[in-house]
């Protein structure tokens, strides 16, 4: 009987610090997560205030390039997917012409898929809701 309750309390024991290492490396990986995604934001928005100066623009693609790099490494598969769909957009907006409305969707779905990565709970809220997050982008010109 003894031996019995010694097993179920090593057990538990056991379960508590697997459960809790679990949610450590989770927050250590979302941490990482956040910082990558903020980061791959800023890129974007580098970009669009660049605009016509080549120098402004040739910086912000690198920067988004190393950015890029990074992301691969961490980003999660939908997250991964909306940002091939934004380099898409960039590459053909070179040629053909910059959609900010196209852009923006492209961006909401990306900053959703992140959220839900990182937070599933209140990224589902915020989808019921049908929330659309706003970017700015200034006038090309």
């Amino acid at each position: 009987m003894v031996t019995i309750g010694v097993v179920a309390l090593a057990c538990a024991i056991c379960g508590a610090y697997i459960y809790v290492e679990t949610r450590r490396l989770q927050l250590v990986q979302n941490r990482v997560r956040l910082k990558v995604y903020d980061e791959l934001l800023h890129a974007v928005t580098e970009i669009n205030i660049a605009g016509e100066d080549e120098y402004k623009m040739d910086l912000a693609k690198k920067h988004l390039a190393y950015i890029l790099n990074r992301l691969n490494l961490v980003a999660g598969p939908r997250v991964l997917v909306h940002v091939n769909e934004l380099l898409d957009f960039l590459n053909q907006a070179q040629e053909s012409g910059f959609d900010v409305l196209k852009q923006l969707n492209i961006l909401n779905k990306l900053v959703q898929a992140a959220r839900q990565e990182m937070d599933p709970e209140s990224a589902r809220v915020l989808e019921e809701a049908q929330f659309r997050f706003r970017f700015y982008n200034p006038p090309r010109g």
